[in-house]
C-alpha cells in the first residue's frame, strides 16, 4: 500500500468513500458523520493546507487522512498527558471494501511518523462517542483516553485520545 499527498484529481474518490461512509454511519445509528459533514469543502481546504493523503491499494484510493496541528478550542478542556506541541489527525475514512485489510491503522502509523519526523512526539485525536470501532481501533495503537468535550452541536460527547511517541 502506498500513502502520498492527495490532490485535486483525488477529491471525487474520497467523496465517493465519504458518501459511503455516511450511509454506513446512518445504517448504525451513529450520526458523527452526516451529509453536511465532512463536506467537499473540508476536502478542499486541506488540500490548500497541504495536509490530506490518501492510501492506494491496487491504484484504487481505500483511504484517506488529514495530518495537521490544529486544535479545536474544546481541546483546552482535556486533561492532555503533555503541553504543548501535537500533531492530530482528522477526517480518517477507509473504503468499506477493504475493512479489516490494515488501512486504518497504516494511515494512523503514517500521521505518527510525520509527527516524529517534525520532532513533535505527542498525537492527540477525537472521536464520536457512538463511533466504537474507531475507540477500539485507537486504544489497541496505544492511544489513552483523556477525557470528553462536545463538538458540532452533537447531544453525544467526542472522547479525546492521546499517544506519547518515541522518536
Amino acid at each position: 500500500m502506498l500513502i502520498r499527498k492527495a490532490n485535486r484529481d483525488d477529491l471525487q474518490a474520497i467523496m465517493s468513500m465519504i458518501e459511503i461512509t455516511v450511509k454506513l454511519m446512518e445504517k448504525n445509528q451513529n450520526d458523527q458523520w452526516t451529509g453536511e459533514y465532512p463536506a467537499k469543502d473540508d476536502f478542499q481546504s486541506d488540500l490548500r493546507k497541504d495536509n490530506l493523503y490518501v492510501a492506494i491499494l491496487h491504484e484504487k484510493i481505500v483511504g484517506c487522512i488529514t495530518i495537521d496541528q490544529e486544535e479545536p478550542e474544546e481541546y483546552s478542556l482535556v486533561k492532555w498527558r503533555r503541553a504543548g506541541e501535537a500533531y492530530l489527525f482528522h477526517r480518517l475514512a477507509v473504503d468499506p471494501d477493504t475493512r479489516g485489510e490494515g488501512v486504518a491503522s497504516k494511515l494512523i502509523s503514517f500521521a505518527e511518523s510525520i509527527a516524529i519526523k517534525n520532532n513533535v512526539f505527542y498525537m492527540k485525536v477525537d472521536t464520536y462517542s457512538l463511533n466504537q470501532k474507531a475507540q477500539m481501533l485507537f486504544e489497541k495503537l496505544g492511544y489513552e483516553k483523556r477525557g470528553e468535550i462536545y463538538l458540532y452541536g452533537k447531544i453525544e460527547p467526542f472522547y479525546c485520545y492521546d499517544k506519547i511517541l518515541h522518536s
